[in-house]
């Protein structure tokens, strides 16, 4: 039976429009896939690729097209049209991709997407004793909800620890150092590393905690999905207006200027370890030069 549209719905949805950092395109999307009835498309789905072959095919496939799609929408924003009226909301505005890498760039994004296939077979094994992996029978919106949510805190932990081991001086020159390449970041990019970083810090992270939640494989598609999103939002180098509430991406676009603080996604544990001071420096730095203007304006 499809999931029943009750107050979990609508916490999904928040859920989902938070964690891709809720542009005008990741909205509707969202309210789709939330209150949309997709019994039927799902079991078409595992009707066509029947057994283990929907995890290892179709999740991948559908995250690298998700990726390709919203990746080249923002590189055109970047790199072909840039709209005065979009510029203000650029971070490093004396910035833009060069375009003389998009060939090694795509290089390595195909290397690195080959890179989920394999996983996904490694997460299909680890999965395959839960009975409710694969099934035609939808989860509820609750279910979805607690572990989506599991699935934000679990990447945190991961992405953090492991993000921050990246930047060790043993490990940044041979791994690391590729993904800095790029100071000021677009969406394309966010996979943009060397192999081993794409499965410590990428694929581990992401997947880390659908295993031990035992979750029916509609709640890691619907994951999946607004997990790309938003990895390609805190890479795209612009704070959009409607993320006025949010620390990204910002927060990220900053690692990349800076290098050895905002390890983190949320922001809690670059807080617990005190790897988030420059950034207060910053935003200290930032709320005084409001101040003065403001200050100057009134005189």
């Amino acid at each position: 039976a499809a999931a029943m549209v009750d107050p979990w719905s609508f916490a999904l949805f928040a859920v989902y429009a938070v964690a891709a950092g809720p542009s005008p395109l990741a909205l509707p999307f969202a309210a789709w896939f939330v209150f949309a009835d997709h019994t039927a498309t799902w079991k078409a789905i595992l009707d066509s690729l029947p057994g283990v072959w929907a995890p290892i095919i179709f999740v991948p496939t559908l995250a690298i097209a998700v990726y390709w799609i919203n990746g080249l929408i923002l590189l055109t924003i970047d790199v072909f049209w840039r709209p005065e009226i979009l510029m203000q909301y650029k971070i490093q505005k004396d910035q833009r991709f060069d375009m003389s890498k998009i060939g090694k760039v795509l290089r390595v994004l195909f290397v690195n997407q080959l890179c989920i296939y394999i996983f996904a077979v490694f997460v299909t094994w680890l999965m395959i004793n839960n009975p409710d992996f694969i099934t035609y029978k939808m989860p509820s919106h609750k279910e979805m909800t607690l572990h989506t949510i599991g699935y934000v805190l679990v990447d945190e932990v991961l992405f953090y620890y492991g993000h921050r081991a990246m930047h060790h001086k043993s490990v940044y020159k041979h791994c690391h150092k590729m993904h800095h390449e790029f100071t000021s970041p677009v969406g394309l990019v966010a996979i943009y590393c060397h192999p081993f970083e794409m499965f410590a810090s990428n694929l581990i992270p992401l997947f880390g905690g659908c295993v031990p939640l035992r979750s029916n494989g509609f709640t890691i598609v619907g994951w999946v999905i607004f997990g790309v999103l938003g990895t390609q939002t805190h890479h795209c180098g612009y704070h959009w207006p409607w993320m006025f509430y949010d620390h990204q991406p910002s927060f990220h676009d900053f690692h990349h200027q800076k290098f050895t603080c905002n390890y983190g996604n949320i922001t809690w544990l670059d807080k617990l370890h005190g790897t988030d001071g420059p950034w207060q420096e910053h935003l200290a730095a930032e709320a005084k030069a409001r101040a003065a203007a403001k200050s100057a304006k009134a005189d």
